[in-house]
């Protein structure tokens, strides 16, 4: 049951004692408040040695690259804070590349070990998973810290510069 509680610039507040139900998309302006977390299934895509360019849209998105060989590319949209892509290694057989846009850098390890190699390509160059040295479950999630520099967490696996 929601009720209204008045209006603030613009927009109406509503309050909500029960539990909330949407099906389908739902779009928030602003922010989300929760003091009990808020959680929903996350989107995955298998890609197989297609040139895939990422949308702001698809932030969250989990995908996996199912090629026997070749090189699959994931084509980075302009960094903006909180922009999150994870990138799994379905196959060892193929590769992945990951490129950022134009004037964006990517920071991260070589490998999640605690003597991890630092890796940070030169802005607009990208990151790669190669099949000579990949293995299926290898993977790596990039976050946005600002509107110029990716940051790998969440590293599984060898990553190189482009």
């Amino acid at each position: 049951m929601s009720t209204p509680s008045g209006t603030k610039s613009g927009f109406n507040k509503v309050r909500i004692a029960e539990t909330l139900e949407v099906d389908g998309l739902a779009t928030f302006e602003g922010g989300i408040t929760s003091t009990a977390g808020i959680s929903a299934p996350r989107s995955v895509e298998a890609n197989s040695g297609a040139t895939k360019v990422l949308a702001t849209s698809e932030s969250g998105k989990v995908l996996v690259q199912t090629s026997s060989s070749g090189t699959t590319t994931y084509t980075l949209p302009a960094a903006a804070a909180g922009l999150t892509y994870t990138f799994v290694c379905g196959n060892a057989g193929g590769e992945i590349l990951i490129t950022p846009a134009t004037g964006d850098a990517i920071v991260t390890k070589i490998h999640s070990a605690q003597d991890g190699t630092a890796l940070a390509p030169a802005a607009g160059t990208g990151i790669k998973n190669t099949a000579a040295t990949n293995v299926a479950g290898d993977s790596i999630t990039l976050v946005a810290l600002d509107d110029t520099t990716w940051y790998g967490t969440s590293i599984i696996g060898l990553w190189a510069s482009q």
